[in-house]
Protein backbone atom coordinates (compact mmCIF):
# COMPACT_ATOMS: atom_id res chain seq x y z
CA UNK A 1 0.00 0.00 0.00
CA UNK A 2 2.83 2.38 0.86
CA UNK A 3 4.42 1.85 -2.55
CA UNK A 4 1.07 2.49 -4.25
CA UNK A 5 0.66 5.76 -2.34
CA UNK A 6 4.15 6.87 -3.36
CA UNK A 7 3.46 6.05 -7.01
CA UNK A 8 0.14 7.88 -6.87
CA UNK A 9 1.81 10.93 -5.37
CA UNK A 10 4.48 10.90 -8.10
CA UNK A 11 1.78 10.74 -10.76
CA UNK A 12 -0.09 13.67 -9.22
CA UNK A 13 3.15 15.68 -9.00
CA UNK A 14 4.05 15.02 -12.62
CA UNK A 15 0.60 15.66 -14.09
CA UNK A 16 0.86 19.48 -14.20
CA UNK A 17 4.22 19.28 -15.99
CA UNK A 18 2.96 16.69 -18.47
CA UNK A 19 -0.15 18.76 -19.15
CA UNK A 20 1.94 21.90 -19.63
CA UNK A 21 4.16 20.17 -22.19
CA UNK A 22 1.16 18.73 -23.99
CA UNK A 23 -0.43 22.19 -24.18
CA UNK A 24 2.71 23.73 -25.70
CA UNK A 25 3.31 20.81 -28.08
CA UNK A 26 -0.21 20.74 -29.56
CA UNK A 27 -2.62 23.04 -31.40
CA UNK A 28 -0.02 24.20 -33.88
CA UNK A 29 -0.72 26.99 -36.37
CA UNK A 30 -1.60 25.71 -39.83
CA UNK A 31 1.42 24.40 -41.71
CA UNK A 32 3.63 24.04 -38.61
CA UNK A 33 2.49 20.80 -37.01
CA UNK A 34 5.10 18.02 -36.72
CA UNK A 35 2.82 15.74 -38.74
CA UNK A 36 2.68 18.16 -41.68
CA UNK A 37 6.38 18.98 -41.57
CA UNK A 38 7.36 15.32 -41.20
CA UNK A 39 5.41 14.36 -44.32
CA UNK A 40 6.84 17.25 -46.30
CA UNK A 41 10.52 16.85 -45.35
CA UNK A 42 10.60 13.04 -45.52
CA UNK A 43 8.98 13.17 -48.96
CA UNK A 44 11.64 15.64 -50.03
CA UNK A 45 14.39 13.35 -48.76
CA UNK A 46 13.34 10.37 -50.87
CA UNK A 47 13.02 12.62 -53.95
CA UNK A 48 16.58 13.96 -53.76
CA UNK A 49 19.45 11.83 -55.14
CA UNK A 50 22.58 11.29 -53.08
CA UNK A 51 23.96 14.82 -52.56
CA UNK A 52 27.56 15.93 -52.52
CA UNK A 53 28.97 18.31 -49.92
CA UNK A 54 28.09 22.01 -49.82
CA UNK A 55 25.90 22.20 -52.90
CA UNK A 56 28.55 20.67 -55.17
CA UNK A 57 26.51 19.58 -58.22
CA UNK A 58 28.79 16.66 -59.14
CA UNK A 59 27.84 13.18 -57.86
CA UNK A 60 29.45 12.25 -54.53
CA UNK A 61 32.23 9.70 -54.17
CA UNK A 62 30.48 8.29 -51.10
CA UNK A 63 27.38 8.74 -48.98
CA UNK A 64 28.07 11.86 -46.92
CA UNK A 65 27.45 12.09 -43.19
CA UNK A 66 24.78 14.84 -43.55
CA UNK A 67 22.78 12.51 -45.80
CA UNK A 68 23.30 9.69 -43.30
CA UNK A 69 21.90 11.85 -40.50
CA UNK A 70 18.87 12.87 -42.57
CA UNK A 71 18.30 9.24 -43.62
CA UNK A 72 18.42 8.26 -39.95
CA UNK A 73 15.81 10.90 -39.16
CA UNK A 74 13.54 9.75 -41.98
CA UNK A 75 13.79 6.12 -40.84
CA UNK A 76 12.85 7.00 -37.29
CA UNK A 77 9.99 9.14 -38.56
CA UNK A 78 8.75 6.18 -40.64
CA UNK A 79 8.95 4.00 -37.54
CA UNK A 80 7.11 6.30 -35.15
CA UNK A 81 4.33 6.92 -37.71
CA UNK A 82 4.24 3.26 -38.85
CA UNK A 83 4.61 4.47 -42.41
CA UNK A 84 5.44 1.27 -44.26
CA UNK A 85 5.47 2.97 -47.66
CA UNK A 86 8.12 5.44 -46.52
CA UNK A 87 10.14 2.62 -44.96
CA UNK A 88 10.03 0.78 -48.28
CA UNK A 89 11.28 3.86 -50.11
CA UNK A 90 14.10 4.37 -47.60
CA UNK A 91 15.13 0.73 -47.86
CA UNK A 92 15.06 0.89 -51.66
CA UNK A 93 17.44 3.86 -51.43
CA UNK A 94 19.83 1.64 -49.48
CA UNK A 95 19.73 -1.62 -51.44
CA UNK A 96 21.93 -0.43 -54.36
CA UNK A 97 24.78 -0.25 -51.82
CA UNK A 98 24.98 -4.03 -52.22
CA UNK A 99 25.28 -3.72 -56.00
CA UNK A 100 25.65 -0.86 -58.48
CA UNK A 101 26.32 1.79 -55.80
CA UNK A 102 28.80 -0.26 -53.77
CA UNK A 103 31.44 2.40 -54.37
CA UNK A 104 29.31 4.90 -52.40
CA UNK A 105 29.50 2.88 -49.19
CA UNK A 106 31.79 4.71 -46.73
CA UNK A 107 34.46 2.72 -44.92
CA UNK A 108 34.73 2.92 -41.11
CA UNK A 109 38.07 4.72 -41.38
CA UNK A 110 37.01 8.11 -39.97
CA UNK A 111 34.47 9.38 -37.48
CA UNK A 112 32.39 11.04 -40.23
CA UNK A 113 32.32 7.82 -42.27
CA UNK A 114 31.64 5.38 -39.45
CA UNK A 115 28.34 7.02 -38.53
CA UNK A 116 26.94 5.49 -41.74
CA UNK A 117 26.38 2.33 -39.69
CA UNK A 118 23.30 3.87 -38.08
CA UNK A 119 21.40 3.33 -41.34
CA UNK A 120 21.71 -0.47 -41.56
CA UNK A 121 21.10 -0.73 -37.80
CA UNK A 122 17.87 1.28 -38.11
CA UNK A 123 16.85 -0.85 -41.08
CA UNK A 124 17.52 -3.98 -39.07
CA UNK A 125 15.38 -2.76 -36.19
CA UNK A 126 12.46 -2.19 -38.52
CA UNK A 127 12.84 -5.14 -40.93
CA UNK A 128 14.77 -7.73 -38.90
CA UNK A 129 16.90 -8.49 -41.94
CA UNK A 130 20.13 -9.82 -40.42
CA UNK A 131 22.21 -8.60 -43.34
CA UNK A 132 21.60 -5.08 -42.04
CA UNK A 133 22.52 -6.14 -38.51
CA UNK A 134 25.91 -7.52 -39.46
CA UNK A 135 26.75 -4.55 -41.65
CA UNK A 136 25.82 -2.02 -38.97
CA UNK A 137 27.70 -3.86 -36.23
CA UNK A 138 30.80 -3.95 -38.42
CA UNK A 139 30.85 -0.15 -38.27
CA UNK A 140 30.24 0.00 -34.52
CA UNK A 141 32.97 -2.54 -33.74
CA UNK A 142 35.49 -0.95 -36.10
CA UNK A 143 35.33 2.29 -34.12
CA UNK A 144 37.12 0.62 -31.22
CA UNK A 145 39.40 -1.74 -33.19
CA UNK A 146 42.86 -0.81 -34.38
CA UNK A 147 42.74 -0.36 -38.18
CA UNK A 148 44.94 -2.84 -39.98
CA UNK A 149 46.89 -0.31 -42.01
CA UNK A 150 47.64 3.09 -40.51
CA UNK A 151 50.49 5.51 -39.91
CA UNK A 152 49.49 6.39 -36.36
CA UNK A 153 49.60 3.08 -34.50
CA UNK A 154 51.16 4.47 -31.31
CA UNK A 155 48.71 7.37 -31.07
CA UNK A 156 45.71 5.14 -31.78
CA UNK A 157 46.86 2.56 -29.25
CA UNK A 158 47.23 5.24 -26.60
CA UNK A 159 43.57 6.16 -27.13
CA UNK A 160 42.41 2.54 -27.12
CA UNK A 161 44.34 1.95 -23.89
CA UNK A 162 42.14 4.64 -22.30
CA UNK A 163 39.01 2.91 -23.66
CA UNK A 164 38.55 5.72 -26.17
CA UNK A 165 37.91 5.24 -29.86
CA UNK A 166 40.96 5.50 -32.08
CA UNK A 167 38.83 7.99 -34.08
CA UNK A 168 38.89 10.44 -31.16
CA UNK A 169 40.04 13.91 -32.21
CA UNK A 170 38.19 16.23 -29.78
CA UNK A 171 36.19 18.07 -32.40
CA UNK A 172 32.70 19.00 -31.31
CA UNK A 173 31.03 17.19 -34.25
CA UNK A 174 32.37 13.82 -33.08
CA UNK A 175 30.01 13.60 -30.15
CA UNK A 176 27.06 12.98 -32.37
CA UNK A 177 28.89 10.77 -34.86
CA UNK A 178 30.38 8.44 -32.25
CA UNK A 179 27.40 8.54 -29.91
CA UNK A 180 24.86 7.77 -32.64
CA UNK A 181 26.50 4.60 -33.94
CA UNK A 182 27.47 3.22 -30.53
CA UNK A 183 24.06 3.98 -28.99
CA UNK A 184 22.33 2.23 -31.88
CA UNK A 185 24.61 -0.78 -31.43
CA UNK A 186 23.58 -0.93 -27.77
CA UNK A 187 19.91 -0.52 -28.67
CA UNK A 188 20.14 -3.48 -31.05
CA UNK A 189 22.28 -5.81 -28.92
CA UNK A 190 21.59 -4.67 -25.32
CA UNK A 191 25.32 -5.20 -24.80
CA UNK A 192 26.44 -2.64 -22.20
CA UNK A 193 29.92 -2.43 -23.71
CA UNK A 194 28.67 -0.14 -26.48
CA UNK A 195 26.78 2.36 -24.36
CA UNK A 196 29.22 2.37 -21.44
CA UNK A 197 32.22 3.14 -23.62
CA UNK A 198 30.22 5.86 -25.37
CA UNK A 199 29.48 7.51 -22.03
CA UNK A 200 33.17 7.28 -21.13
CA UNK A 201 34.05 8.91 -24.46
CA UNK A 202 31.50 11.67 -23.88
CA UNK A 203 33.01 12.56 -20.52
CA UNK A 204 36.45 12.81 -22.13
CA UNK A 205 35.02 15.37 -24.59
CA UNK A 206 33.24 17.24 -21.83
CA UNK A 207 36.56 17.55 -20.00
CA UNK A 208 38.31 18.85 -23.10
CA UNK A 209 35.94 21.31 -24.78
CA UNK A 210 32.96 22.21 -22.58
CA UNK A 211 33.37 25.65 -21.06
CA UNK A 212 32.05 26.87 -17.66
CA UNK A 213 28.98 28.41 -19.34
CA UNK A 214 27.97 24.99 -20.65
CA UNK A 215 28.74 25.71 -24.31
CA UNK A 216 31.49 24.09 -26.34
CA UNK A 217 34.43 25.26 -28.37
CA UNK A 218 34.59 23.83 -31.88
CA UNK A 219 37.89 22.28 -30.78
CA UNK A 220 40.54 23.13 -28.20
CA UNK A 221 42.32 25.36 -30.72
CA UNK A 222 39.11 26.84 -32.20
CA UNK A 223 37.68 28.87 -29.28
CA UNK A 224 34.33 29.80 -30.80
CA UNK A 225 30.81 28.71 -29.91
CA UNK A 226 29.85 27.71 -33.44
CA UNK A 227 26.11 27.07 -33.73
CA UNK A 228 25.88 23.72 -35.51
CA UNK A 229 28.93 22.44 -33.69
CA UNK A 230 27.18 23.03 -30.41
CA UNK A 231 24.10 21.48 -32.00
CA UNK A 232 25.98 18.25 -32.67
CA UNK A 233 26.97 18.13 -29.02
CA UNK A 234 23.45 18.88 -27.79
CA UNK A 235 22.02 16.15 -30.01
CA UNK A 236 24.78 13.73 -29.04
CA UNK A 237 24.13 14.12 -25.32
CA UNK A 238 20.41 13.75 -26.00
CA UNK A 239 20.88 10.52 -27.97
CA UNK A 240 23.10 9.12 -25.25
CA UNK A 241 20.92 10.07 -22.28
CA UNK A 242 17.89 8.57 -24.01
CA UNK A 243 19.46 5.10 -23.83
CA UNK A 244 22.07 5.30 -21.06
CA UNK A 245 21.10 3.08 -18.10
CA UNK A 246 20.47 4.85 -14.81
CA UNK A 247 23.25 2.92 -13.08
CA UNK A 248 25.97 4.04 -15.48
CA UNK A 249 28.52 5.95 -13.34
CA UNK A 250 28.99 8.66 -15.99
CA UNK A 251 25.28 9.45 -16.33
CA UNK A 252 25.10 12.13 -13.57
CA UNK A 253 28.01 14.04 -15.12
CA UNK A 254 26.54 13.90 -18.61
CA UNK A 255 23.07 14.92 -17.44
CA UNK A 256 24.53 17.83 -15.47
CA UNK A 257 26.53 18.99 -18.51
CA UNK A 258 23.46 18.69 -20.71
CA UNK A 259 21.36 20.78 -18.33
CA UNK A 260 24.08 23.40 -18.04
CA UNK A 261 24.19 23.70 -21.81
CA UNK A 262 20.41 23.92 -22.13
CA UNK A 263 20.25 26.71 -19.52
CA UNK A 264 22.78 28.82 -21.41
CA UNK A 265 21.04 28.14 -24.73
CA UNK A 266 17.83 29.45 -23.21
CA UNK A 267 19.65 32.66 -22.30
CA UNK A 268 20.90 33.11 -25.89
CA UNK A 269 17.66 32.32 -27.75
CA UNK A 270 17.09 35.22 -30.13
CA UNK A 271 13.94 37.27 -30.52
CA UNK A 272 13.11 35.32 -33.69
CA UNK A 273 13.07 32.12 -31.60
CA UNK A 274 16.29 30.65 -32.99
CA UNK A 275 20.03 30.92 -32.36
CA UNK A 276 22.93 32.67 -34.04
CA UNK A 277 25.79 31.31 -36.11
CA UNK A 278 27.89 32.06 -33.02
CA UNK A 279 25.65 31.10 -30.12
CA UNK A 280 26.97 33.60 -27.59
CA UNK A 281 26.47 36.55 -29.96
CA UNK A 282 22.76 37.06 -30.77
CA UNK A 283 23.72 39.74 -33.30
CA UNK A 284 25.18 37.09 -35.64
CA UNK A 285 22.93 35.74 -38.38
CA UNK A 286 20.32 33.12 -37.58
CA UNK A 287 21.49 29.60 -38.41
CA UNK A 288 18.81 26.92 -38.74
CA UNK A 289 20.62 23.58 -38.51
CA UNK A 290 22.13 24.27 -35.09
CA UNK A 291 18.84 25.83 -33.98
CA UNK A 292 16.98 22.66 -34.99
CA UNK A 293 19.45 20.52 -33.06
CA UNK A 294 18.98 22.65 -29.94
CA UNK A 295 15.22 22.37 -30.38
CA UNK A 296 15.49 18.60 -30.66
CA UNK A 297 17.52 18.41 -27.46
CA UNK A 298 14.96 20.52 -25.61
CA UNK A 299 11.94 18.56 -26.91
CA UNK A 300 13.45 15.34 -25.63
CA UNK A 301 14.51 16.99 -22.39
CA UNK A 302 11.00 18.21 -21.64
CA UNK A 303 9.35 14.93 -22.58
CA UNK A 304 11.86 12.81 -20.63
CA UNK A 305 11.71 15.03 -17.55
CA UNK A 306 15.32 16.18 -17.75
CA UNK A 307 14.17 19.80 -18.17
CA UNK A 308 11.38 21.76 -16.47
CA UNK A 309 8.42 21.90 -18.82
CA UNK A 310 7.19 25.29 -17.65
CA UNK A 311 10.58 26.82 -18.50
CA UNK A 312 11.57 25.02 -21.69
CA UNK A 313 8.32 24.04 -23.43
CA UNK A 314 7.48 27.65 -24.43
CA UNK A 315 11.00 28.09 -25.79
CA UNK A 316 10.60 24.89 -27.82
CA UNK A 317 7.29 26.05 -29.25
CA UNK A 318 8.73 29.41 -30.24
CA UNK A 319 11.76 27.78 -31.87
CA UNK A 320 9.75 25.16 -33.75
CA UNK A 321 7.31 27.65 -35.23
CA UNK A 322 10.27 29.82 -36.27
CA UNK A 323 12.02 26.85 -37.89
CA UNK A 324 8.95 25.89 -39.92
CA UNK A 325 8.90 29.44 -41.28
CA UNK A 326 12.24 28.68 -42.95
CA UNK A 327 10.89 25.58 -44.79
CA UNK A 328 9.62 26.15 -48.31
CA UNK A 329 6.82 24.35 -50.18
CA UNK A 330 9.25 21.72 -51.49
CA UNK A 331 10.39 20.83 -47.99
CA UNK A 332 13.79 22.54 -48.08
CA UNK A 333 14.95 24.55 -45.08
CA UNK A 334 17.02 27.69 -45.65
CA UNK A 335 19.65 29.34 -43.47
CA UNK A 336 21.81 26.21 -43.20
CA UNK A 337 25.52 26.87 -42.67
CA UNK A 338 27.73 25.08 -45.17
CA UNK A 339 30.24 22.47 -43.99
CA UNK A 340 32.67 24.17 -41.64
CA UNK A 341 36.16 23.09 -40.67
CA UNK A 342 37.66 24.27 -37.39
CA UNK A 343 39.75 27.41 -37.43
CA UNK A 344 41.05 30.04 -35.03
CA UNK A 345 39.37 32.90 -36.91
CA UNK A 346 36.05 34.34 -35.76
CA UNK A 347 35.32 36.04 -39.07
CA UNK A 348 35.66 32.71 -40.89
CA UNK A 349 32.53 31.46 -39.11
CA UNK A 350 30.61 34.64 -39.86
CA UNK A 351 31.50 34.49 -43.56
CA UNK A 352 30.13 30.98 -44.15
CA UNK A 353 27.59 30.55 -46.93
CA UNK A 354 24.07 29.28 -46.31
CA UNK A 355 22.65 26.46 -48.42
CA UNK A 356 18.89 25.83 -48.71
CA UNK A 357 17.90 22.19 -48.50
CA UNK A 358 21.32 21.12 -47.26
CA UNK A 359 21.10 17.81 -45.40
CA UNK A 360 22.78 19.35 -42.35
CA UNK A 361 19.48 21.16 -41.82
CA UNK A 362 17.02 18.59 -43.18
CA UNK A 363 18.28 16.00 -40.68
CA UNK A 364 17.51 17.73 -37.36
CA UNK A 365 14.11 18.87 -38.62
CA UNK A 366 13.21 15.19 -38.94
CA UNK A 367 14.69 14.45 -35.51
CA UNK A 368 12.45 17.14 -34.02
CA UNK A 369 9.38 15.72 -35.74
CA UNK A 370 10.06 12.27 -34.36
CA UNK A 371 10.72 13.62 -30.86
CA UNK A 372 7.38 15.43 -30.89
CA UNK A 373 5.49 12.36 -32.13
CA UNK A 374 7.12 9.70 -29.93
Amino acid sequence: MKIRRILLQLMITCLPLASYAQQEFRNWPKGTSPEEIGQLVSKRFVEVPHPNFDGNPTPPNEITYPETCAWFGALRYADVTRNRELLKQLEERFLPIFGPERRLQPLPDHVDHTVFGIIPLQLYMQTRNEVYYHLGMWYADAQWQMPRQNKHQAAYQALLDKNLSWQTRYWIDDMFMITAIQSQAYYVTKNRTYIDRTAHEMVAYLDKIQRPNGLFYHAEDAPFYWGRGNGWMAAGMTELLGLLPEDNPDRPRILSSYRKMMKTLLDYQKEDGLWGQLVDDPTTWTETSGSAMFTYAMIKGVKRGWLKAETYAPAVRKAWIALTGHIDEQGDIDGVCEGTNKTNDRQFYLNRRTLPGNMHGQAPILWCVTAFLE
